[in-house]
């Protein structure tokens, strides 16, 4: 017995020895990642700072594959960058960091130039690249020549190309004009099909979300609406080009019938084609641009190509941190909001409550809508700002319409671009109902209900109860909705009636109707809201947020699923937008009464 328990001891004590030494040589490596790490980082900031303070003048690089979708971090601390070496950020606020290093890049004597790589540009909002645009022009009139290059250009890249002194253009790719165009799948064939009752409720004349659902295609209505709407976004945009590249929209975009024969002219070589319609200023390989690149900046025997920097580089020698209180919140609302997953901005704007320092906040908008009741949430939330005296300047990206502009009117003043889709003034729900549908496969439902308003399950028909409820229910946001514009906006109920039919306007004409005060763009959003905060100098406080684009694919894919198969997945879904919030409980939810399916989105994807 003694020598069974000796023996258990040495085994446990060799365990235990075994688990000790193998903590100690993890923590060890730990240890040494992190001082080899550290070391690197302070080897490359001790590179850097001399590579750009030596006294050869250098061209400033912006590859945006590297510089635009990943965040420039110039305030984290050391153990912070570390970690963000391996993991994938995208910052909301690149731009503006873009914007202001290529402001101190102009009066920088030892900035040559600007060569913008596009390749990797995959931007789609035109008031963003229109900023980036208008800094590239502010940077020109410094003398200095910005060149941009890429293998291909799509509309976008192309568009932010045209504000370049040269558009470099690989001899095999191409310029891809093609126009715009607004799509949609239609599914009132299919809902037949499958015997699947869908109930549309919806305050809007034009509010086209619906119509997939109920249409087998377009309205005609909507159709004359949308061809108007895309005509003058693409009149814009086409002139803006035209007027950067000094020709004019008849050379830029030719019609069909003369594109074709001008490309039969050239043996339908579209590089060839760019060139002699002044699309492009050269034909260069990669490795002949490098070339005339060296020859005109000089050899940076360090990197190995023409005498360059980084703007991440740049921007990180450059940056002064404010030894002042930051005194002005920046709050990015992007993307389709939702109630689940609005809490970081009630989060953020309720932090700029509760901070003295903070003396107002410019909201940076570039959503569709969605939820009524998100968009009333973050509403409320900033009526608290107000009770503190806290100015509120919203300025618009590529889209604040419908929830998203509920939300803009509580601003002491609204900016947006020339090509801002906003408005879409009304309020939407869709239930469907598959009692049919599982009839035809011989199952039935049947029993008894305290009232009609206890029908939760989808194999029973939507009673004329649950049709009134939800229909009061969609009148009274309706009705909510437009009073609320009326009394932020200083307009009587009448004339912001005429408008709240689902309409979608541009910011041009948006500015008409006296639905935003001014046109202009985020430093037009800085300078008024420092005039209504009467400080003389704006520290801003960017908040960072992984949401940097509206994906109206990805939420239609949603919004689609959601409303075809909502009650069989009720079973199975606790929140039918968001995929990933599947619950493995089961659920039998009165899907017809939650006030999350009442939305105020609009759907237009312009391609």
């Amino acid at each position: 017995m003694f020598s069974l328990w000796k023996l258990l001891k040495y085994l446990l004590c060799s365990i235990w020895h075994i688990i000790n030494y193998i903590r100690i040589i993890i923590i060890n490596l730990v240890v040494f990642f992190i001082i080899i790490s550290i070391s690197l980082i302070l080897y490359n900031k001790y590179k850097n700072y001399h590579y750009y303070h030596n006294d050869t003048k250098k061209v400033l690089e912006i590859d945006f594959h590297k510089d635009f979708s990943d965040t420039l971090h110039h305030n984290k601390n050391l153990i912070s960058n570390l970690f963000n070496k391996f993991i994938i950020h995208k910052d909301s606020n690149a731009i503006l960091h873009i914007v202001k290093t290529i402001a101190k890049a102009k009066n920088d004597k030892k900035i040559s130039g600007i060569i913008l790589k596009t390749n990797d540009l995959t931007v789609n909002s035109i008031p963003t690249l229109r900023y980036l645009g208008t800094s590239l022009e502010d940077f020109k009139k410094s003398g200095k020549p910005v060149y941009v290059v890429s293998n291909s250009y799509t509309q976008e890249q192309y568009y932010i190309a045209s504000f370049a002194n040269q558009i470099i253009l690989n001899p095999n790719g191409y310029v891809d004009l093609h126009g715009f165009s607004i799509n949609n799948l239609y599914y009132k064939k299919l809902l037949q099909y499958l015997n699947i009752e869908t109930h549309v409720f919806k305050i809007g004349e034009y509010k086209s979300a619906v119509e997939p659902f109920i249409n087998h295609k377009m309205s005609i209505k909507n159709k004359i609406f949308f061809t108007k709407l895309m005509n003058n976004l693409w009149k814009n945009f086409i002139q803006q080009i035209a007027y950067n590249r000094h020709t004019t929209t008849q050379n830029i975009f030719l019609n069909d019938q003369d594109y074709i024969t001008s490309l039969q002219n050239v043996h339908g070589n579209l590089a060839l084609y760019a060139l002699q319609h002044n699309l492009v200023d050269q034909l260069l390989t990669n490795t002949t641009f490098e070339n005339k690149m060296i020859q005109k900046f000089g050899w940076d025997s360090t990197h190995t190509t023409y005498n360059h920097i980084n703007i991440s580089d740049y921007f990180y020698q450059k940056y002064i941190p404010n030894k002042t209180q930051n005194n002005i919140a920046v709050i990015n609302i992007n993307d389709t909001l939702l109630y689940e997953n609005i809490n970081n901005i009630l989060y953020q704007i309720h932090t700029v409550y509760l901070d003295p320092h903070l003396k107002g906040v410019i909201l940076k908008i570039n959503s569709p809508g969605g939820s009524l009741m998100a968009s009333q949430l973050i509403l409320d939330e900033l009526k608290t700002l107000k009770k503190r005296h806290k100015p509120i300047v919203v300025i618009m990206d590529s889209m604040a319409a419908s929830g998203a502009y509920l939300i803009s009117t509580i601003a002491d003043y609204i900016i947006s671009d020339p090509m801002t889709f906003t408005g879409s003034i009304g309020i939407f729900s869709i239930v469907n109902n598959f009692h049919k549908t599982v009839n035809t496969i011989g199952i039935y439902n049947d029993g008894v209900s305290i009232s009609e308003r206890s029908n939760s399950v989808i194999t029973q028909p939507l009673s004329d109860i649950q049709k009134q409820i939800i229909h009061l229910n969609l009148e009274d946001g309706y009705k909510q909705f437009i009073e609320i514009i009326s009394h932020y906006r200083h307009k009587s109920l009448n004339s912001v009636q005429k408008l709240a039919n689902g309409m979608v306007f541009l910011g041009i004409e948006a500015k008409q109707y006296g639905l935003v005060d001014s046109l202009g763009n985020f430093d037009d959003a800085v300078r008024k809201i420092a005039q209504l905060t009467h400080l003389k100098k704006i520290n801003l406080q960017l908040e960072y947020d992984n949401n940097t684009s509206i994906d109206i694919f990805s939420f239609m894919m949603q919004l689609n699923s959601h409303f075809f198969l909502q009650n069989i997945f009720s079973f199975f879904i606790q929140n039918h937008l968001e995929k990933q919030m599947v619950s493995h409980k089961l659920l039998f939810n009165n899907n017809f009464m939650n006030m999350k399916n009442i939305y105020a989105v609009c759907t237009i994807q312009i391609y």
